[in-house]
């Protein structure tokens, strides 16, 4: 079986483009770019065996490149907002250039998601992998080697691993910014679609969006997904949190167990994600907007949510949050697993 191909997907800068997908005994398929290491499509069935794609996306870089909200990126150095674009590491401060008003937002105007990677592949017989390596160097305090690996299982599951070794001290905090939507070709908003998150904890945030350094309880609120509830329960409530968000999510959970589910029960579709993370911050596509297209259909709100799986955000500010201080020369390691399925 051919599991592995690779297509042209545009020019940018003069330099090619490749899309490489990745294709298992099941037909499901995943497609990657070297744009940002992002994910464009990933086709799964739904209950009558029909394979359509699950997460927003574009036929080509130029829109991922005219429209940076991140679809499907690799994030880094650091997921999320980091508050007046400051670093600190022991007691040393790194000022960067921010890229939301006066603060950093998913690694700044530099990250990850803008580079362009060397990319390569493996095949085994059960399995078949995209390899994306980066020499990143920046306004970061340190040049890091990044290997980001997809591989795709006929168990249905794709495996992302994410490796960086630092020469300096720095901080590496890595996700991916997917905006799943398991209706199938964006036939239909995230509204109906159900989500269940392990935590009873979860962080707010300021009007900028910023998360703060309290912690609250999802027990009696909107924000409580422990036993599983329709996206349509919190988008639009009448919250001061939800306002804050712009009508929807965009807020830190603090795990309390390893699996988080998203299930479309008119498709049948269900996804799983399994993570060594300590946070999943859930953004509801609340300012996606309807001025361009996806592949598929014209965007607007709330077409697709990213899941965020990621360490503490904005904790160079907030100290007494876990760290994300990588040192020089040791190897920074994390492994999700996204398993797809159909709901019982």
């Amino acid at each position: 079986m051919d599991r592995i191909k690779q297509t042209n997907f545009g020019q940018l800068d003069g330099i090619a483009i490749i899309e490489t997908t990745m294709t298992n005994r099941n037909g499901m398929a995943v497609s990657s770019c070297t744009y940002g290491a992002t994910l464009t499509k990933i086709l799964v069935a739904d209950y009558e065996g029909k394979l359509e794609n699950v997460v927003c996306g574009f036929p080509s870089v130029d829109g991922y490149v005219q429209q940076p909200q991140f679809f499907g990126a690799t994030i880094g150095p650091f997921a999320g907002r980091l508050q007046n674009a400051e670093i600190q590491i022991d007691e040393q401060i790194f000022q960067i250039q921010p890229n939301e008003g006066e603060h950093l937002l998913h690694g700044g105007t530099n990250g990850f998601h803008q580079a362009i990677w060397r990319v390569s592949v493996e095949e085994t017989i059960d399995t078949a992998s995209t390899i994306y390596e980066l020499n990143y160097l920046s306004d970061y305090p340190a040049e890091i080697h990044m290997k980001v690996t997809f591989t795709l299982t006929d168990k249905d599951e794709l495996i992302i691993l994410y490796e960086g070794t630092p020469n300096a001290d720095t901080l590496l905090n890595c996700t991916n910014h997917s905006y799943f939507n398991l209706s199938g070709d964006l036939k239909r908003s995230i509204h109906q679609q159900q989500l269940k998150i392990p935590a009873v904890n979860f962080i707010p945030i300021n009007q900028s969006g910023l998360p703060l350094g309290e912690v609250r309880a999802v027990e009696g609120t909107v924000f409580d997904f422990e036993n599983g509830k329709r996206l349509e329960e919190i988008i639009g409530a009448n919250e001061e949190q939800i306002e804050f968000a712009s009508g929807g999510l965009d807020h830190p959970f603090i795990l309390q167990g390893r699996e988080i589910e998203f299930v479309d029960e008119e498709s049948g579709r269900k996804l799983t994600i399994v993570t060594e993370d300590q946070v999943v911050v859930v953004y509801t596509g609340n300012k996606i907007g309807d001025s361009f297209d996806f592949t598929e259909a014209k965007a607007q709100d709330f077409l697709g949510v990213c899941l965020e799986e990621q360490n503490y955000p904005n904790s160079s500010l907030h100290t007494h949050f876990p760290h994300s201080i990588v040192r020089a020369n040791e190897c920074y390691q994390k492994k999700t697993i996204y398993q797809f399925g159909l709901k019982k």
